[in-house]
């Protein structure tokens, strides 16, 4: 019998190795079931011939597979993690053995785990595919637009907490006003404030720090997605990809610590539930308790977030995801930078003034419940059903500072107290297909979704200095005011946002050379404010791709996109319901990949163009907003990732951009100090024109070192504008990072021990400038030398 399982299995490499079909790359998407239904279904979607005896995969389990492999890549995944491997001879033949391992050999620090890229072992700066550009789990380096990854590796790698700290690895990201301690997470990308984050496909509100506990990896999407996501702005998307629950059980326990009283506990948990694996589930939690180097500014929250994956059938799962966190922090106003600079005050403004009263709070409690049905109609088509529904509540009071100052830094303060209630619900199905028509081989996806928010806004009559707030030097403040904290709270104040998309999109492969994405979507979407009645538009978002590979590991590409963003939100400080927004953008870029995918390179260039802007305005003018005309944003973006070596990573960025007011023929209101019309050809607030990053990490592993890796990284941005007035600027700055880690096995556990030095040259600098009208002058100055130390066990 041994003999004949071995011919059989030489049998049938033989035919896998004389066939063209092994260089070819398929796409795959099969969920955990025994390895013999893998093994079929690779065999079918490859039109390859599969012989094997029952006894060499009986009760043997394959993990999921899912994404774009050769053949041969795929049986590497599968045959592996099944204690199979095989040997190449002569180049004609594949011989099937045990894998054998001597355990006084064994690695000390490498984990090779049954997860495949999912693994929290694995340690690789790429990933090959992603889901955000095509929503599908398509090869980034075959998809013709521009769409980045960072990995798990290097979130941890960097000890990265919020959001902010990962998207500074992504060309063309820029940190936007967030009011200290992210609570709010703002980003412009490309030029254009990004509002909204997504959380694996599902639109998130940004008034929430983002957690990082659950998350695998985070995908940005550039330019224009309204095609695939409905409202989004032009720049690009952010999409949080979590963790999945894993039939191979997994534990982990971290601990950070830090300066300013940083203390962050972290717990990953997975395995399967019962003998099968068909029920699996996983556990990520975090406590984080922070203060900062800004008077008075803290955060402290609670994350906890359960999955369950149900393995119904064979061809059926259902996944169930809740996420809650509750969160107390404060705002941050910032200080009047530019008036210092201009020599307006005199003396330096140190960088932890804060002008907000230490009884100023910004407390927050999230949840969402997500529901996923995922039917596989036959080996092509799979069919898949979604709905969420978050809630949150977000209560703040804030004293408010201001650039109106006399000569010896006395700030005017205002006060106002709000009060939020958010619900939205998410509802989407989709339905992808592979086939072949002739040469073209097709992926296509249609989809339905459908989103629905509203939120209730409360907020206590504006308090100014003329109603007794009182003004704060900043040189010498004094704290204490606390007269209007027991405000009432007004009547409620609502808006609704609510649309329903159908869309289309093909991705077309001829000879493995062309790729050619073709997709348009439907919108009929409505946004309305308490009684007044919704607005309404109608409209479509096309978008055309195309990608040539002249060479294996060199892809040129361009695409063209017109979307429509949002229904803009609020009204004017008249009471007019404005048009909605509009972009359209044009890109061309290239792409590389050498060392087996092991190193990528994307080069864009971009002219993106956005109409019917709007802008939010300040206090008293709560949901209020202007319309500022056309932007554009031109510009290159090269960015490159992975690995130089076996034990040298790298993560390097590059972005030219060049940001212009083209049109401003809808002055702001007077009423709150500027005319408006005077921005045509001004810069975008808190857009660098050069901006770029190097973070590189090496495992001395390789030189006889075990266990022991370190990194730097060096993150430089030029001079921002501080607001569309153009009338103050943030100097350029540069900042240099480092890293020192340490991992040893000791029995079934691997044990890490880390420290991370964050601006180690110390270097003051300005972060971000909230880029209201001129009488505003608030900018967030960026943090000190930070030291952040991890003890993290895993098993």
């Amino acid at each position: 019998m041994t003999v004949l399982i071995r011919l059989s299995l030489l049998l049938f490499f033989l035919l896998l190795a004389n066939s063209a079909s092994a260089s070819r790359t398929y796409f795959f998407d099969l969920p955990a079931q025994p390895l013999a239904a893998t093994l079929n279904s690779l065999a079918s979607t490859s039109g390859t011939k599969l012989i094997y005896a029952d006894e060499v995969v009986r009760n043997l389990q394959a993990a999921p597979l899912k994404g774009s492999f050769t053949l041969v890549q795929a049986l590497d995944q599968v045959l592996n993690k099944n204690r199979l491997s095989y040997e190449l001879v002569d180049n004609s033949m594949i011989v099937i053995n045990q894998k054998k391992t001597d355990p006084q050999h064994l690695p000390e620090i490498t984990v090779t785990s049954p997860m495949g890229s999912n693994s929290p072992y694995n340690t690789s700066y790429t990933h090959p595919n992603a889901t955000t550009a095509t929503k599908t789990d398509a090869s980034v380096f075959n998809t013709p637009v521009t769409v980045q990854t960072v990995s798990k590796a290097i979130m941890n790698d960097q000890q990265a907490i919020n959001l902010g700290s990962v998207l500074q690895n992504v060309s063309g990201v820029s940190q936007g006003f967030n009011f200290g301690v992210n609570a709010n997470e703002t980003f412009q990308i490309r030029g254009f404030e990004n509002d909204s984050i997504f959380r694996d496909g599902i639109l998130t509100p940004n008034n929430n720090a983002i957690s990082l506990a659950n998350a695998q990896r985070i995908e940005v999407l550039k330019g224009p997605a309204g095609m695939l996501f409905g409202r989004t702005q032009p720049g690009g998307l952010v999409n949080v990809v979590t963790k999945r629950p894993q039939r191979e059980s997994y534990y982990s326990l971290q601990q950070q610590f830090g300066s300013f009283g940083t203390y962050r506990t972290l717990l990953d948990v997975t395995g399967a539930l019962n003998k099968d694996g068909t029920l699996l589930y996983r556990v990520n939690y975090e406590h984080l308790d922070s203060n900062s180097f800004r008077n008075f500014v803290y955060d402290k929250r609670d994350f906890i977030a359960p999955s369950l994956t149900w393995h119904i059938t064979q061809n059926t799962q259902l996944d169930l995801d809740f996420m809650y966190q509750n969160r107390k922090s404060t705002t941050d106003s910032g200080i009047p930078y530019d008036l210092q600079r201009s020599g307006a005050i005199p003396g330096k403004i140190s960088r932890s003034f804060r002008g907000n009263e230490p009884t100023d709070f910004n407390n927050s409690e999230f949840y969402e419940g997500d529901a996923t049905l995922t039917h596989r109609i036959n080996e092509n088509w799979k069919l898949r059903g979604r709905f969420s529904i978050i809630n949150s509540n977000i209560t703040t009071a804030q004293t408010s500072s201001n650039g109106n100052t006399n000569l010896i830094g006395d700030l005017d303060r205002g006060f106002l107290r709000t009060a939020d209630h958010f619900e939205s619900k998410f509802g989407t199905v989709d339905l992808t297909g592979h086939f072949a028509t002739g040469p073209l081989k097709h992926a296509l996806l249609l989809g339905t979704d459908y989103y629905h928010s509203t939120n209730a806004n409360r907020f206590s009559p504006f308090r100014s200095g003329a109603d007794g707030v009182p003004t704060i030097n900043v040189f010498n403040p004094v704290y204490g005011f606390t007269g209007f904290l027991n405000d009432p709270l007004g009547a409620v104040n609502k808006t609704r946002n609510e649309w329903v998309g159908v869309y289309v999109q093909d991705q077309i492969s001829l000879w493995d050379k062309w790729q050619l994405l073709l997709g348009s979507r439907f919108d009929h979407a409505g946004f309305g404010v308490s009684d007044n009645p919704s607005k309404q538009v109608n409209e479509f978002s096309p978008r055309v791709a195309l990608l040539y590979r002249p060479l294996s590991w060199l892809g040129i590409y361009a695409n063209y996109a017109h979307t429509f963003n949002a229904v803009n939100r609020g009204t004017t400080v008249s009471g007019v319901l404005p048009d909605p927004e509009k972009s359209r953008e044009y890109e061309a870029g290239l792409k590389g990949e050498w060392m087996d995918g092991k190193l990528f390179v994307n080069l864009a260039f971009f002219d993106l163009t956005k109409t019917n802007v709007q802008t939010p305005l300040p206090a008293p003018f709560v949901n209020k907003v202007a319309i500022t005309g056309e932007q554009r944003s031109r510009g290159i973006e090269l960015d490159l990732r992975g690995q130089l070596t076996d034990y040298w990573n790298i993560i390097a960025t590059y972005a030219y951009i060049h940001t212009e007011v083209l049109k401003d023929s809808a002055p702001l209101d007077t009423v709150i100090g500027s005319s408006g019309a005077g921005n045509t050809g001004h810069r975008f607030a808190n857009v660098p024109r050069n901006s770029g990053s190097v973070w590189t990490t090496y495992d001395f592993s390789g030189v006889g070192v075990r266990g022991f890796s370190a990194g730097a990284g060096v993150f430089v941005a030029s001079k921002r504008a501080g607001n569309i007035d153009n009338s103050f600027y943030m100097p350029g700055y540069a900042r240099v990072d480092m890293m020192l880690k340490y991992q040893r096995k000791i029995g079934p556990s691997t044990v890490t021990a880390q420290f991370n030095i964050q601006n180690l040259l110390n270097k003051e600098y300005i972060a971000s400038s909230n880029g209201f009208a001129s009488f505003i002058h608030q900018t967030l100055p960026g943090a000190p030398r930070t030291f952040l130390g991890s003890v993290m066990v895993q098993f």
